[in-house]
């Protein structure tokens, strides 16, 4: 009965372990479906940049995501916990019949093993995470960093446009020295009919 539930948790714990591998596939729904790349990335509404990514898109995938990978480190650091009690439990059993039976011994053996690989995976889980956090306060102020410069570059692009556009519309002097240089319209003929 105890190679059963030994079986058991071992099945349950494989497949714990592989749905803690697998990356979980976060969708974020597009607020407008006509503004989609069809490689599902959103494009910016503002003008001059029309292929652009937004970073708000960005964003707010990343934010699901984040969430998502805390979820996961929570609930494999509960049921590591878990593992430990049970690993704690089956060692005090051992220990106080003091039997020498090996499958006993196979069994605490196995769960020592399982334990300890958990232990080395959820130590990498919480490196990962850590890594993944630093890894988007870096791009998510590069984005920054970029629209700030792309700004600056549009509103020097704009006066530049406005200083040639004054420098090209006629001013109220010019204005009246060119209608001096123009002669004066052509009076009509008398008529011959006086």
């Amino acid at each position: 009965m105890m190679f059963r539930y030994a079986t058991r948790v071992v099945i349950v714990l494989a497949a714990t372990a592989a749905l803690a591998q697998s990356a979980p596939r976060v969708t974020a729904p597009t607020a407008n479906p006509s503004a989609a790349v069809p490689g599902g990335s959103e494009v910016m509404q503002r003008t001059g940049y029309p292929m652009r990514k937004s970073v708000a898109g960005k964003q707010s995938r990343s934010v699901p995501a984040m969430d998502s990978l805390r979820q996961r480190v929570q609930d494999m650091e509960t049921r590591l916990s878990q593992m430990h009690r049970a690993l704690k439990q089956m060692q005090d059993t051992a220990a106080k019949s003091k039997a020498k039976d090996p499958i006993a011994k196979a069994n605490l053996a196995m769960w020592e093993l399982t334990v300890g690989t958990f232990d080395e995976e959820f130590q990498e889980l919480k490196v990962a995470m850590v890594a993944r956090q630093d890894m988007e306060a870096r791009r998510a102020a590069l984005y920054k960093q970029a629209d700030a410069r792309a700004e600056a570059e549009a509103q020097a692009a704009r006066a530049a446009q406005a200083a040639k556009l004054g420098a090209g519309a006629p001013t109220p002097a010019a204005s009246a020295q060119f209608e001096a240089a123009q002669p004066a319209p052509a009076q009509p003929p008398p008529s011959a009919n006086k």
